[in-house]
């Protein structure tokens, strides 16, 4: 059912964060589409309500010209085509049941049944009451003459001859859906009972909203005005047929007048206060969503959120611009995070970051948004087609506008709750978090991969950076430029390592040097160890490399030695945070090439 809902929503970024909004709403999708038949009953509602353009049997039989004038005529005929449907269904059985002919017609006009109600009476051979409930929910002038038949009949004493079905059934061909008013005073013999529909004949609100729908209205008078009529009798206390969820049908308590109903109405009977509200019912207060619609009154369990969340954002969307409808955007949020959780917890990545998007405040959209990917970051998948997962990839960035960055934000954390930094950073890289990306890079993966000799790895990672990497992250020349410098130089060809490179790499790790002696403990071990690593390389590199194989002349070796001294002075070399064994070696090593300069130039 989430599926429809995507497939009528649009999503575009506000402020660079996506955000969902209803753009074209098939209501029909809806009821097609629902698998329980409660919720059915809902949305088939909701289209009959709120949907101008169907086209039915009943549409057809109106002239295209005149569909608008009778607008309200098509509505009412589709509702009564549905409620009758949901009182039969309901009272399949109860009819057969009921052996009194009189009785089992009232039963039947309560499903709108009326040719068959009169059969029941012309079995008994009553033909006038049947030609009288023959012309039932007609003109206003008939239910008139028949109230004021009834007005007679209790001043004359002739109700007392009567039994209550009997009377119930004049008392609906006269308009009176609620009350059976008898006769207490006067002799014995004469008195008649008073009784309410509902009480005497067992009805449950939807068979005592049916007998205003039908029987109360005249045929011209629109949905709002059974609506109006319905909400009236309620009021006055004498309706005890309140419009209970139908999870909650068994309860038969009656709602006091006056009293709060505000969540504890079926959500067929909101659709109905909604659209006369919205149609300018006076007599029906405005409707506020989602408070009406929560999941305690939709589907009774507070756990099950999706009717409730999908059904408000309908209406929201449909009627949201009416007055009549008060919208609570703190609740429906609320409602949102329900859903979210709900879904969440079943562990669907991506219906969950839609409903998501649906928060109204940008901020909380986005942190929630990320949270969701953090928690889902072992199964985020990535835009690789070898990975297999690429059209979730799309899914993602492309139908829910995700910014990429969040989701390499999501896989590198947990890439570092997993140990795994040099994924970690290629995870930031790729998200363009370059100044996190340098600091786990110069703390972790760059030491490791110079201890190693991983120069592959050192190579990715720091291509990842691209060009001009000093522009955007924060002391780039103290720390991947001092591996990127590394790297090329031990990546280098024998003998054509840059000069310019080498000195700027011994410069940077003589900066370090105090860093490196005054850090103690295993925090930034592994930086240290490799500090000295490379400044053991680099002493090698200045001291060796440089004297060419086979010693062609003394003056060649001279030479070459004036330009290392040139690039690098001696005391920088010296500066360098090597190892004790290192040192003297470098030291010794250096002594030795420097005297023998001298004895070279001498002989």
């Amino acid at each position: 059912m989430l599926e429809v809902q995507k497939q009528q929503s649009a999503i575009q970024r506000v402020d660079g964060i996506p955000l969902v909004r209803m753009s074209k709403i098939d209501l029909r999708q809806y009821a097609l589409t629902s698998v329980k038949d409660e919720e059915r009953l809902v949305w088939q509602l909701t289209n009959i309500l709120f949907n101008d353009d169907i086209e039915d049997d009943i549409s057809a039989g109106v002239p295209p010209q005149l569909r608008s004038k009778f607008a309200h005529r098509i509505k009412k005929d589709r509702l009564t085509r549905l409620w009758e449907s949901i009182i039969r269904e309901r009272h399949a059985h109860s009819v057969d049941l009921i052996r009194s002919p009189e009785e089992r017609a009232v039963q039947l006009l309560c499903s709108h049944r009326v040719d068959e109600a009169c059969k029941a009476l012309v079995e008994t051979q009553d033909l006038h009451l049947a030609t009288v409930v023959a012309q039932i929910g007609r003109d206003a002038t008939s239910r008139a003459d028949m109230a004021n038949q009834i007005d007679v009949w209790r001043q004359n004493n002739v109700l007392s001859e009567m039994s209550e079905p009997v009377r119930a059934l004049y008392e609906l061909v006269a308009g009176n859906t609620l009350y059976c008013e008898g006769k207490s005073g006067g002799a014995l013999e004469d008195r008649a009972s008073s009784f309410t529909f509902t009480e005497r004949f067992d009805l449950d609100w939807f068979q005592a909203f049916g007998l205003r729908l039908w029987y109360g209205t005249t045929e011209d008078e629109p949905i709002e005005a059974a609506v109006s009529k319905f909400l009236a009798d309620m009021a006055t206390g004498l309706e005890p047929a309140f419009p209970h969820p139908s999870h909650s049908a068994s309860t038969r308590l009656s709602v006091q007048p006056g009293s709060d109903t505000l969540g504890r109405e079926s959500p067929l009977w909101v659709l109905l206060k909604a659209y006369s509200a919205v149609n300018g019912s006076k007599s029906v207060q405005s409707v506020e969503l989602p408070a009406a619609l929560l999941p305690e009154s939709v589907s009774g369990d507070r756990l099950t959120n999706r009717l409730s969340f999908q059904l408000h954002h309908v209406l929201a969307s449909l009627l949201g611009h009416h007055d009549a409808i008060k919208i609570d955007q703190l609740q429906t949020d609320r409602l949102t995070w329900d859903y979210a959780s709900e879904i969440i917890a079943r562990e669907e990545l991506a219906p969950a970051l839609f409903v998501l998007l649906h928060l109204s405040q940008h901020e909380e959209r986005k942190r929630a948004v990320q949270e969701t990917l953090s928690r889902f970051g072992a199964h985020l998948p990535d835009p690789d087609p070898a990975s297999g997962s690429e059209s979730a990839w799309l899914h993602l960035t492309t139908e829910l506008q995700l910014p990429e960055a969040w989701i390499w934000v999501a896989k590198a954390l947990y890439a570092r709750d997993s140990g795994d930094a040099t994924r970690e950073v290629d995870c930031l890289i790729r998200g363009k978090h370059w100044n996190d990306a340098h600091s786990t890079f110069c703390r972790a993966v760059g030491p490791t991969a110079v201890i190693s000799r991983d120069y592959v790895t050192l190579e990715r990672l720091v291509s990842g950076f691209g060009e001009s990497p000093e522009r955007k992250m924060r002391n780039w020349s103290s720390g991947g430029g001092v591996y990127e410098d590394f790297l090329r130089l031990a990546t280098a060809t024998r003998g054509r390592r840059d000069p310019i490179r080498l000195s700027r790499l011994v410069n940077a790790l003589v900066k370090m040097g105090d860093h490196v002696r005054s850090s103690k403990g295993m925090d930034g071990l592994e930086e240290r160890v490799a500090f000295k690593e490379m400044s053991r390389a680099v002493a090698g590199w200045i001291t060796h490399e440089d004297v060419q194989v086979g010693l062609p002349s003394v003056t060649l070796i001279a030479q070459s030695l004036t330009d290392i001294f040139q690039s690098v002075e001696s005391s920088a070399v010296l500066g360098l945070p090597l190892t004790g064994d290192a040192r003297v070696l470098q030291t010794v090593e250096m002594s030795r090439r420097y005297y023998g300069v001298i004895m070279a130039g001498g002989y």
